[in-house]
């Protein structure tokens, strides 16, 4: 009876300390994709090398800016491509994206 209660009490545990876990992805995966597929269209055919996330920034009127990073292969020439996507959390339909190759 007591090894009974010991594994409920332990798979209780592992679904609660799991749970947190899974609910608390990051928002900004969500711009990150949105990211993701504007270079994908702006540099359609070329390699996608690489991609990170830059952080977030607190703008006035409650919204906030992501900001990501990629390596594009455009040819035999590597080309950095940096993108904000401005938003407002309280209104998640409402996006400013910008798209700026720095070289």
């Amino acid at each position: 009876m007591m090894k009974k209660w010991i594994s409920i009490i332990s798979m209780t545990l592992i679904f609660l300390s799991v749970q947190p876990a899974l609910a608390q992805q990051p928002d900004y995966q969500k711009f990150g994709r949105i990211a993701t597929a504007v270079v994908k269209e702006d540099y359609t055919g070329e390699k996608l090398a690489d991609y990170k996330y830059e952080g977030r920034k607190t703008l006035s009127g409650g919204q906030v800016q992501d900001s990501f990073t990629f390596e594009v292969v455009k040819g035999s020439k590597d080309i950095i491509v940096k993108v904000n996507v401005v938003h407002n959390p309280a209104k998640p339909t409402e996006l400013n994206l910008s798209v700026i190759e720095v070289k």
